[in-house]
């Protein structure tokens, strides 16, 4: 009878204890595009714990995994009622406590950790394909600068109209992604984000400034192309109105600059004066502005339109009064300028125009002029701004990836590496938006007839 009795205490024994800890856990099976970290969100436990009691030695988890994860609330309500008697094994005791995750400045990256990045472009079946190839190959060559800084990378670039997006965005190897460069346009951008909502995966929109749409709602989004406002803010840095008149040119009926324009001015609380008209007032406009300017003092202008027809006359009236009147003028216009054919190349460079642009490239930096001999020498053709802007965007994210690691987004301000035709500074908008760029690089014309980058 002992040995029965013995026996039956046994198996009671082991009930309790698997009950106990199925009481604590819960069972996860894991699905396609789910990550360690997603799934730690999901249950709002660390990583690390669920790590640790599955015996992870990688973060990285197979799709149909069985994981067991830290019931929270009952691991809560069982120590605040009852002490089990039955010790568990040393090994099963998870400490609540995990490291404080390192400062900016202290985190130093693995050697032996293989990065995961992918790039979404429409390779095939657009006319612009080429010009996406060419990105592609700026991106080869900023990979092959980080790979001699030491970072191990897998690159897999995938051809956006090579499959329908559903079986695209569901394929494992992308759902490995720590970083995702693409797609090219706003509607697909918003595709993969709804996709990846749930992962910690890191997507850069970087080229269609309409993905701005995006940032507001996506955690995990890096908006590389300036806006609007943001190219105007950069304008605003440049004025000095303690030493200067400012004026805000704008045409009679313009809703699509001048408001935001003027909010602006005001949001930071510098003095200045409107002189609105219509185009067809003719010359008259130069004796009244003859009157208004000031004689002896800087005048910063800036003229808020994208009018080509508009801007043509308002730089030809401010070029008269400067080269006959000698008033001093210092003036502002908009990026889009840049396309106009109309424009008096003349009054541009004598009036010394400053213009914001979301890219330039300084052919006479030293990184350019090696990013063109590379260029040229693997790709035998000359690079286009498809090609800069591919080097650039790599480039930055290869760098915020290889310092800071997965989570770069919180060390993102320390961030300071040297771009081709770029600047970035990412700004988090909302607390549970992405991030969107606000540098825009500004040129001026001069009077030599060439153009040079403004610091």
């Amino acid at each position: 009878m002992k040995r029965p009795l013995v026996a039956i205490f046994l198996l009671l024994f082991l009930c309790v204890q698997v009950s106990a800890q199925e009481q604590f856990y819960i069972r996860h099976k894991v699905r396609w595009m789910e990550t360690l970290y997603s799934i730690a969100r999901k249950y709002k436990v660390e990583a690390k714990e669920i790590a640790i009691l599955n015996n992870l030695t990688t973060g990285t988890v197979e799709r149909g995994q069985i994981l067991l994860i830290p019931d929270k609330d009952r691991i809560q309500a069982n120590t605040d009622t009852t002490e089990l008697d039955i010790p568990l094994p040393e090994e099963e005791i998870i400490s609540d406590q995990t490291p404080a995750r390192l400062s900016c400045a202290d985190y130093r990256p693995s050697p032996s950790h293989r990065h995961n990045i992918s790039l979404l472009l429409p390779l095939s079946g657009t006319r612009n394909s080429s010009s996406f190839l060419e990105f592609y190959q700026g991106v080869l060559i900023a990979a092959q600068e980080m790979k001699q800084m030491g970072m191990n990378a897998d690159i897999q670039c995938f051809d956006w109209n090579a499959q329908s997006p559903d079986e695209l965005l569901s394929g494992e190897r992308l759902a490995m992604s720590e970083l995702i460069i693409g797609p090219v346009y706003s509607p697909q951008i918003g595709n993969t984000l709804a996709y990846f909502r749930d992962t910690e995966i890191k997507i850069v929109s970087p080229l269609d400034v309409t993905s701005e749409a995006w940032v507001s709602s996506s955690p995990h989004l890096f908006q590389v192309q300036p806006t609007q406002t943001s190219q105007q803010e950069a304008i605003i840095k440049k004025l000095d109105p303690h030493n200067a008149s400012v004026w805000l040119i704008s045409e009679e009926g313009d809703q699509e600059v001048a408001p935001e324009m003027r909010a602006l001015l005001d949001e930071q609380h510098i003095p200045y004066r409107n002189f609105i008209y219509d185009v067809l007032r003719g010359r008259e406009v130069t004796g009244e502005l003859r009157r208004l300017l000031a004689p002896n003092r800087k005048n910063q202008i800036i003229i808020a339109s994208q009018n080509e027809a508009f801007v043509s006359d308002a730089l030809r009236n401010l070029h008269l009064l400067f080269a006959y009147d000698n008033i001093p003028i210092e003036l502002f216009g908009m990026s889009k300028w840049r396309s106009f054919e109309t424009l008096d190349l003349a009054a541009l460079h004598q009036l010394k125009v400053v213009i914001p642009l979301p890219v330039y490239v300084d052919y006479s930096r030293d990184n350019v002029k090696r990013f063109v001999r590379t260029f040229r020498a693997l790709f035998h053709t000359e690079p286009s701004h498809y090609a800069f802007q591919g080097y650039d965007v790599a480039f930055y994210f290869m760098n915020a990836l290889f310092r800071y690691g997965p989570d770069f987004e919180d060390c993102i301000d320390s961030l300071d590496v040297p771009l081709l035709q770029s600047e970035y500074s990412f700004r988090k908008n909302e607390p549970d938006g992405g991030y969107s760029n606000t540098e825009a690089r500004l040129i001026r014309y001069l009077p030599d007839y060439t153009v040079t980058l403004l610091p």
